[in-house]
């Protein structure tokens, strides 16, 4: 059984440098739409993909977009070019990401973001205004859908950027 909510606190309890974005941090806004993968964005070095490696061992991190679903736990060995890696877990499906699509890079998505606490934890979530950016530029329909959302959000907060 999966449960996105348990694959964030083993993130979160292992000090892994990143911002929950997507799906997830739309709920945590207060949009309605169910979300079936956790996406986090990141600097993808040697020392954070080893603390992935090492908390998400006990959960059979594999490769979801690979023909054979390699072991993240070996695979990739060497971290040159890779930008993203997208991962099956026994939680749930994991996305880490170096960069948002319409919004920028790690540096630019955490300058900007905000803590929150989520699980009795403090987890840095991307600022409303990045995600609303980042859901238009996907452009998908379910995309477009959170945005009306999120944007209705925006507005009861009381700050309005088009």
């Amino acid at each position: 059984m999966h449960n996105l909510g348990d694959l964030l606190k083993v993130l979160m309890g292992v000090e892994i440098d990143f911002v929950l974005v997507g799906g997830f941090a739309s709920v945590v806004y207060g949009s309605s739409m169910v979300t079936r993968d956790l996406d986090i964005c990141t600097l993808i070095t040697s020392e954070e993909i080893e603390k992935l490696r090492q908390c998400l061992k006990d959960f059979h991190p594999k490769h979801r977009m690979t023909p054979k679903k390699l072991s993240f736990l070996e695979f990739p060995a060497e971290l040159k070019g890779v930008n993203n890696i997208y991962l099956e877990t026994d939680l749930g499906v994991l996305d880490v990401i170096s960069q948002v699509t319409g919004v920028g890079t790690y540096g630019q998505i955490k300058s900007r973001s905000i803590e929150i606490a989520l699980y009795g934890k403090k987890c840095k979530l991307i600022s409303l205004d990045d995600l609303i950016t980042s859901k238009k530029a996907m452009g998908r329909d379910k995309d477009k859908a959170v945005v009306k959302e999120l944007e209705a959000v925006r507005k009861a907060k009381g700050s309005s950027r088009e």
